[in-house]
């Protein structure tokens, strides 16, 4: 609706523009100043809000859209460059280090918030999502990057819950790896 809050209209559009240049063109060069638009940046990038702008939803679409590309053209511009011997070393490192947070035993798989009345994560629900990636790392389950994209958990206190941005962290290097097991 007309008036009703979303992202910045001309920070999406940088930001697009910014992608199509990426994926069209061979990147910027150090001259420029700017280093080249990764997959992971997609992913950290935040917009304003302001009134009139673009819907969340559509955007966030787009923007999943744009790191599946950015992330196939950065696989292939490994196995190009380095082969792939190079590309799986990749995938193994972040296979290694998500295994590591799985492999822990449930409600210990991520720091519990410092303060006992702190809000984190529901600790029960982020480890049936972590169960359900290890079922998917040994292949006896399906999970695509838009679940872990769109994962949302309900809050919990103490013992009881995971630190946010631990688990956020997480989940982008598990989007990257199932990104890279395409």
């Amino acid at each position: 609706p007309e008036g009703a809050q979303g992202y910045d209209v001309a920070e999406v559009d940088a930001f697009l523009a910014r992608v199509r240049e990426a994926l069209e063109g061979p990147g910027p060069s150090p001259l420029e100043g700017r280093a080249p638009l990764l997959s992971t940046h997609v992913r950290a990038t935040v917009f304003s809000g302001a009134r009139g702008g673009y819907r969340p939803e559509a955007v966030d679409e787009v923007l999943d859209t744009a790191e599946d590309a950015l992330a196939a053209a950065e696989r292939e511009q490994v196995l190009c460059l380095r082969g792939p011997e190079a590309w799986q070393q990749h995938v193994e490192a972040l296979t290694v280090l998500l295994r590591g947070r799985i492999e822990r035993p449930r409600a210990q798989r991520f720091r519990h918030p410092r303060r006992s009345r702190a809000q984190g994560y529901s600790a029960a629900h982020v480890d049936v999502l972590c169960e359900r990636l290890g079922a998917r790392l040994t292949d006896s389950g399906p999970l695509d990057p838009a679940e872990l994209r769109g994962a949302v958990f309900p809050p919990a206190h103490g013992e009881r819950s995971y630190e946010e941005q631990q688990v956020d962290a997480f989940l982008d290097r598990a989007v990257q790896l199932l990104l890279a097991l395409r």
